[in-house]
């Protein structure tokens, strides 16, 4: 229990007139506080105790950094990565730098990491004689780490000079801290920083248990943005690192993520910590990557971990076909794999729920309308027909889609759109400034439509912060679909529907001069949305 701040100084207000009071009346006696008071100051004085009793407990001093490279078939990349390190970071903070050599061909120690330069850039190899992916390669190194600091880092990779320092000055204040850092892009040919333009690794977690890049203020991380951390060797050692029994690659990400958040720890960026990291280009056959990522694998993995950290929540991963949640294994069992080393954690640190989570970053899950308080139809009056996403459930493949008009159907999921990214003209800019496809990551931003053909609205992946002006659309009061102009006033675009069923942004009807052009039809609250109700009404997300 801890005493609003305003309340507080109420009380030490009021503590003030009390004394002086009493030294105007001449009492030498000590005068006893109303009962009230005095409970609010103690309980006040034990809540900042107990808060500084806890502070004290996480703070600590790391002095080492141990760093891990998990490296699949990175040939040359991998020593330079091993050089840049090096070079970049001081000699008492290095305590090794551990290179997973995850079935390279040739070994790594035989080519690019023999015995001379293990021994001038401090490496220890950890060899798996066939690919066994990120998360074993990533569990290998980390457990045979020996620093405070467990840093991993990918195999392509150049550390800007300092990078260590904020680590090291982050993580001291609390041991359960996970420390992303800020990234640039990396001219492999030179093997530097190729501009200045970092960017803050984050990310949020959608219903389908898939990432998507979060643009916010401050330095908070909700899911973590790649495979760049830090992470103390306790904190590693208590939550038990990437044990969830990923397997290959795809997920180990979101685990962590979720295994920090609910198990009591937290994720945060440091902004002076710089890496250049390799993008890999189509037109660069250098950054190709050498080993395969089965779709199937991937999916097995984000579905395994949303099992275990989802709890109630979980029901919702049936919405997804392509998860495949009750699909069976060839022995019997779900496809996804066994949860029980994931359930072991949350048991053994008494881990928060998936509402927490949710509640925890209200900013993203409520502001950014992925908790919708209804979702619906939208029905054209004039065609009698309602705006269906012509896409799958889930991400779109390649960012983008299209919506176009269908016989109405109650039933079709594809025909439900909800409110949806940041208001950012609000003063606390919460939901809604645009419209999204319900269970997709799509958002309405106008139509591709002509006087010469049928016309389709376009969708695109959902700016969450509200940021994009070309998702700025919604339902007026007269029925509408109406853009929002520059500074948050309304535009004199609307997205109109013909009879043949065709979708064009055209000039919208002066006000009250047209009949409404669409309406909203079988409003319902979703199940995510009740779940998380339920919980704020129980106690449980707080």
């Amino acid at each position: 229990f801890r005493v609003p701040a305003l309340l507080r100084l109420s009380v030490l207000w009021m503590l003030q007139v009390w004394w002086l009071m009493v030294f105007r009346s001449g009492v030498d006696a000590p005068v006893a506080l109303p009962a009230d008071l005095e409970d609010l100051a103690a309980g006040d004085i034990a809540a900042e105790g107990d808060a500084e009793e806890e502070a004290n407990e996480l703070a600590w001093e790391p002095r080492s950094l141990s760093v891990v490279l998990p490296c699949a078939g990175e040939g040359k990349f991998a020593l330079s990565t091993v050089r840049a390190v090096f070079e970049t970071t001081p000699g008492d903070a290095l305590q090794e730098i551990i290179v997973v050599d995850d079935g390279s061909q040739p070994p790594l120690s035989e080519k690019h990491l023999g015995k001379h330069a293990q021994a001038k850039y401090h490496v220890r190899v950890i060899r798996h004689d066939s690919a066994a992916g990120v998360s074993k390669a990533k569990q290998d190194g980390g457990d045979a780490a020996t620093g405070d600091i467990v840093v991993f880092l990918d195999c392509h990779v150049a550390p800007q000079a300092g990078w260590h320092a904020s680590f090291l000055r982050l993580m001291a204040k609390n041991y359960r801290r996970v420390v992303v850092p800020v990234t640039a892009d990396l001219d492999v040919t030179h093997w530097r920083q190729r501009d200045g333009n970092y960017r803050q690794e984050k990310g949020y977690l959608t219903w389908d248990a898939d990432f998507k890049p979060l643009v916010s203020d401050g330095f908070e991380v909700p899911v973590i943005s790649g495979g760049l951390l830090a992470i103390s060797r306790r904190w590693w050692t208590e939550i038990g690192g990437y044990g969830g029994r990923t397997v290959g690659f795809g997920g180990e990400i979101l685990d962590q993520s979720l295994r920090t958040w609910l198990c009591g720890g937290e994720i945060v960026v440091a902004e002076d910590a710089r890496i250049a990291h390799m993008r890999r280009e189509d037109s660069d056959p250098r950054t190709k990557a050498n080993y395969d990522m089965p779709q199937g694998i991937v999916m097995a993995n984000r579905l395994r971990i949303a099992t275990a950290w989802f709890g109630e929540f979980a029901e919702k991963l049936k919405e997804f076909p392509m998860l495949g949640s009750d699909r069976k294994a060839s022995g019997g069992g779900l496809a996804h794999g066994d949860v029980e080393s994931i359930l072991d954690v949350k048991r053994r640190l008494n881990c928060r729920p998936f509402a927490w989570f949710l509640h925890r970053f209200r900013s993203v899950y409520e502001a950014g309308g992925l908790l919708p308080s209804e979702t619906f139809h939208l029905k054209s009056s004039i065609s009698g027909r309602c705006l269906a996403y012509a896409g799958q459930v889930g991400s779109s493949p390649d960012g983008k889609g299209i919506a176009e008009l269908r016989p109405c159907d109650a039933k079709d999921e594809r025909q439900r759109w909800h409110g949806a990214n940041r208001d950012v003209e609000q003063a606390e800019q919460l939901c809604c400034s645009g419209l999204r496809v319900w269970n997709t990551d799509q958002c309405l931003r106008g139509a591709d439509g002509n006087a010469a053909g049928r016309g389709h609205a376009r969708t695109a992946a959902c700016d969450i912060s509200g940021r994009d002006p070309s998702q700025a659309w919604s339902l007026d009061g007269e029925g509408h679909l109406r853009k929002r102009g520059a500074s948050g006033f309304l535009s004199s675009s609307c997205l109109e529907a013909d009879e043949k069923g065709s979708l064009k942004v055209l000039l919208c009807p002066r006000r009250g001069a047209a009949p409404s052009a669409w309406t909203r039809e079988w409003a319902s609250e979703p199940m995510e949305t009740r779940l998380y109700r339920q919980a704020l009404e129980n106690g449980v997300a707080g």
